[in-house]
């Protein structure tokens, strides 16, 4: 019988990659969406799949009872640049635990969010995620000028030199959440409470120069802007500035690779993705 996966952020791009690809797996998983908004076109979409989508908003807690009820596992995510939650950042804690609290009462298997899970004994395992990659594309990083054909590579306090954990959503957010729940019965001793590091690697602006720069033989600049207009988040790049990320953490993590799940790297990205967007596949 397939197991029913609820999946928050679903219309958005970790969320809707785990949903996407589950929906491929008709005899073992099925989707139940939950979203604020059903009637958008990345719900539609997602229906028309075979999703099953239905309303709820983890700042209501009442909603989320039905949302999570009959569900084997969910695959739950907040988004900080939700409105909700740029105006009063302390709302995504209370997001994450309205979530928790929801599955534990149902009897379903960042960082206070977790703590709350271990606290109050809901088997799950946590997925740090790097930086994405898609943010060349989602937030134009990367843009390509016809005229003078050059690329520009523009992001805001981070240096060219600073490494990131970085991470292709699309292809391997999805498959390390399957594969969790793939593997969930067999291993359960071992992914209970386990943090799973989501990037293939570290990598810098610079080295995304190079390889944008070798596989098109064109020019790409670089820019770094001096705010994001967010304080919290231009502390959050300074940071990443003077300590990186996982900073004592190989990658990609062998927990992931014990999984089976093959990560993707730079190359791959902008081949398949970046390359396209810019007009230049």
């Amino acid at each position: 019988m397939a197991r029913l996966i609820a999946v928050t952020g679903a219309t958005g791009n970790q969320g809707g990659s785990v949903a996407k690809l589950l929906l491929k797996y008709p005899s073992e998983y099925k989707v139940r969406v939950v979203t604020r908004n059903v009637n958008s076109n990345s719900a539609k979409q997602l229906e028309q799949m075979g999703a099953e989508v239905i309303e709820a908003d983890l700042t209501r807690p009442e909603t989320l009872p039905a949302a999570v009820k009959g569900c084997w596992g969910v695959f739950g995510v907040t988004n900080f640049y939700d409105a909700k939650i740029k105006n009063d950042p302390g709302s995504e804690e209370v997001q994450g635990k309205n979530l928790v609290k929801a599955c534990f009462d149902a009897g379903k298997g960042k960082h206070h969010v977790d703590a709350y899970i271990k606290e109050i004994g809901l088997p799950a395992s946590f997925l740090y995620t790097g930086n994405f990659y898609e943010n060349m594309v989602l937030r134009q990083h990367v843009t390509y000028d016809a005229a003078s054909d050059v690329i520009n590579f523009r992001h805001t306090v981070l240096k060219r030199d600073t490494k990131l954990a970085m991470l292709y959503v699309e292809k391997d957010l999805s498959a390390v959440a399957k594969a969790v729940f793939d593997q969930w019965d067999l291993k359960k001793t071992e992914l209970n409470h386990k943090v799973l590091y989501c990037a293939d690697s570290r990598v810098s602006a610079g080295d995304i120069i190079a390889c944008i720069e070798r596989a098109t033989g064109k020019t790409c600049t670089w820019d770094s802007l001096p705010t994001t207009g967010v304080p919290d988040r231009d502390i959050m790049y300074q940071l990443y500035n003077e300590v990186g990320m996982y900073k004592n953490k190989e990658l990609p993590d062998e927990n992931i690779l014990a999984l089976g799940v093959k990560m993707h790297g730079v190359e791959d990205f902008v081949r398949e993705r970046l390359l396209p967007h810019i007009g230049l596949n």
